[in-house]
């Protein structure tokens, strides 16, 4: 066990060397969640959307789904590394190496995503706090924010991993990256409320993780008396508590860690 736990922290300590060297692509994932912010809280300054939900301002009513964007983006794209390993040889080498157990790689790499993943919303709490966005859910609203952020990043980071172990080369996972992210994004109630949409479009919206995150993160930040029953979003299905929004996030995450596992672990045999 201590084997495995030194080989896993010295695989994380190289992707935090790399992050050191290439510090564009930590200040390029702050800077995006940044630009969404003040661009729509700019255009939606004077909108009515954030009134239905008790928010101050737009802006308190689109940092949640800042908070989620963050995370969810940083996780899509961890495979990437791992798909430059391949196409340079190292990862090869490292298949190779008397490692204790190979899953060390995946297991480094997903530390690696989600401590930048903390860091940037850790980031972005603190700068919206600054310009007057306030967080009503006290201490165990606290906790909802910081389990629906593991969560969220542990289905994208895992999704993504098990696409950098199907896929052979780096730009085939940048394509459904591009091609999928900004559909989830917008398919979900991150910069408007379910309410404004329309009928069709509420039943893609209830289907998206994405969603299922924003929704209790909006409910603890703008309702001091929220409690873990209360029903925070209406769905065409289901009525979603914020209990049952992270027990949904749970369920999907045992699901797509049985699917990765089973095309890692043929990729890595």
């Amino acid at each position: 066990m201590i084997d495995r736990w030194l080989e896993v922290r010295a695989l994380t300590g190289r992707w935090f060397i790399q992050t050191k060297r290439r510090p564009i692509v930590l200040f390029s994932g702050l800077i995006q969640p940044f630009v969404w912010l003040f661009l729509f809280s700019a255009v939606f300054k004077n909108s009515p959307l954030a009134q239905l939900h008790g928010a101050a301002s737009y802006l308190a009513f689109i940092t949640p789904g800042a908070l989620v964007f963050t995370a969810f983006s940083g996780a899509l794209n961890g495979g990437v590394p791992i798909l430059f390993d391949r196409e340079q040889g190292f990862l090869d080498r490292m298949l190779v190496a008397p490692l204790v157990s190979r899953f060390s790689i995946v297991w480094s790499t997903g530390i690696h995503i989600f401590a930048m993943t903390v860091l940037q919303c850790v980031v972005i709490l603190v700068v919206t706090t600054l310009m007057g966005v306030s967080f009503a859910g006290g201490l165990s609203g606290l906790l909802v924010v910081c389990l629906t952020l593991v969560f969220i990043t542990a289905i994208f980071t895992t999704f993504s991993l098990m696409l950098a172990f199907a896929l052979r080369y780096h730009f085939e996972l940048l394509a459904i990256v591009m091609i999928v992210s900004l559909p989830i994004l917008f398919l979900s109630t991150a910069f408007a409320p379910v309410e404004f949409m329309p009928g069709w479009l509420k039943v893609l919206v209830s289907l998206n993780p994405v969603t299922l995150a924003v929704e209790p993160i909006r409910a603890v930040s703008l309702q001091a008396d929220w409690t873990w029953q209360t029903v925070i979003y209406d769905s065409p299905f289901v009525d979603f508590s914020v209990a049952g929004c992270l027990v949904a996030l749970v369920v999907l995450q045992v699901v797509v860690s049985l699917l990765a596992a089973a095309v890692i672990k043929r990729k890595l045999n």
